[in-house]
């Protein structure tokens, strides 16, 4: 089904428009559905229970609704199973806010597609099905108090309310939870794993009362990575504020471990800005040259904002280790969207122990420029990059039939600053903003990989 998907998207890449707005990341949805972007519009797309049928609104790029009256001949052609495609026509409901219409079966949905008429233009876009899904998260006990055990339970479920059995493995774990106290003071990176009722579980215990923010990272079989961020109060005693260190301090001791940190360029918003670590006995300032990789890295990096609403995960840029010994300094790369404080979490492993070496940043406001949005030639096939992977992550193909592919990044608040195909000796820089187009001549059938420089964002190229 998931080749039948990319299949699906590779087809309409010819004839559907890149997006046409500034490629600022998609809005979140209001009706509980699926955003995202169409020609000029934005477009949530609802699936109705209990009795089942379509639901479609518009938006513009801001997320501020439209009148359903602004676009016409509006229709859903979906694909259940490997029943032949069917298509629906939509009419406006009373409100005269969405477009509406009734289901045609109830077998889960393999592949959708909306056509419809703005501005005089006709319009084709596919629903990313394959790609979305989300986590429902619940704790036990219900009510949590601080001090005591709970387990913490995650559901990853696909877009029309089917739990997932597994996900991939990513840095030897199936789900990454990163949890932080309402004054980052706290900071706890655990891992759920595989348990029944297609669940993932972890024991955790919340050191003091308080709002605590969950951040979970996690990728689907076939699809992208998701991070999606939940919070919980818990009952107790509450610590006293512990305020950030806003001094600009770049050394931080922990474990008898003085790690300091340099910046390639000062922190602003909007470019790909490299980090340096350097580790040293704090006695002796000898450097440390015996990290042992912890979860498959050298180092996992968590960035939070102070008003935990902007969360990253990076990792040591893997080609710049591959000898394999333990090296003298991490050195990674990352960009913000917002400008703001954060506080920064190094973590590594040495002689068994791991330890998270904390940093604050300051990150300003960077130069005001504005993205065209991507600008894919004709007959390439546009993949947008960002913190939740590579959109389509798989790609069809034919051997020995010429391939172009259009990399678009819209900002650098991700690992995705280089894309990588090894087997090929390729290996390109994707700066924010821009359009990256690649010319690829497979020879043989069977796979190609592709991915960041960190390992983290993956896609295929299937060749047949």
């Amino acid at each position: 089904m998931r080749h039948q998907s990319a299949a699906l998207l590779l087809a309409l890449a010819s004839v559907v428009p890149a997006h046409a707005h500034d490629g600022q990341p998609d809005h979140p949805p209001k009706h509980g559905g699926l955003v995202f972007t169409s020609g000029e519009l934005d477009a949530e797309f609802v699936l109705i229970k209990p009795h089942g049928g379509y639901q479609l609104f518009f938006s513009d790029a801001s997320g501020e609704e439209m009148p359903a009256s602004m676009a016409s001949n509006v229709a859903v052609s979906v694909r259940r199973g490997s029943l032949p495609a069917e298509k629906v026509a939509l009419h406006i409901d009373n409100s005269g806010e969405s477009w509406v219409g009734g289901a045609t079966g109830t077998a889960p949905l393999a592949a959708a597609m909306i056509s419809y008429a703005f501005r005089g233009k006709a319009v084709q876009t596919d629903i990313p099905l394959a790609s979305v899904y989300h986590a429902k998260f619940q704790t036990s006990p219900r009510q949590l108090r601080a001090g005591q055990p709970a387990q913490l339970v995650f559901t990853v479920e696909d877009f029309t309310g089917k739990s997932i059995r597994s996900l991939q493995i990513v840095h030897e774990k199936p789900m990454h939870l990163m949890i932080v106290s309402h004054d980052l003071s706290e900071f706890a990176h655990i891992h759920p794993e595989p348990s029944a009722g297609n669940t993932f579980r972890v024991p955790h215990v919340f050191r003091s009362g308080g709002e605590y923010r969950l951040f979970a990272d996690f990728t689907p079989l076939g699809a992208g990575n998701r991070i999606e961020s939940f919070t919980v109060n818990v009952q107790g005693a509450v610590h006293a504020p512990v305020p950030l260190d806003l001094s600009g301090a770049q050394t931080s001791d922990i474990g008898g471990i003085r790690m300091a940190l340099s910046l390639g360029e000062p922190l602003r918003t909007g470019k790909d800005i490299g980090f340096s670590m350097s580790l040293a006995d704090a006695k002796t300032g000898s450097p440390i040259r015996n990290l042992q990789r912890y979860l498959g890295a050298w180092a996992h990096i968590a960035i939070i904002s102070q008003d935990t609403q902007e969360f990253i995960h990076v990792h040591p840029m893997e080609e710049e280790m591959k000898n394999g010994m333990s090296p003298s300094a991490i050195r990674t790369a990352t960009g913000f969207r917002k400008a703001g404080v954060y506080k920064m979490w190094v973590q590594f492993q040495r002689e068994g122990k791991v330890f998270a070496a904390p940093f604050v940043l300051h990150v300003s406001d960077g130069a005001n420029t504005v993205s065209q949005g991507p600008q894919a030639p004709t007959g390439s096939i546009l993949v947008k990059v960002s913190s939740a992977g590579y959109e389509p992550s798989r790609i069809m193909a034919k051997a020995g039939q010429p391939l172009t592919l259009a990399f678009y990044r819209a900002d650098a608040q991700n690992c995705g600053r280089d894309v990588i195909f090894p087997a090929l000796g390729i290996q390109r820089e994707l700066p924010p903003g821009k359009t990256v187009v690649n010319a690829i001549a497979p020879r043989k059938t069977g796979s190609l990989s592709f991915s960041c420089g960190m390992k983290m964002l993956r896609g295929e190229l299937i060749i047949q």
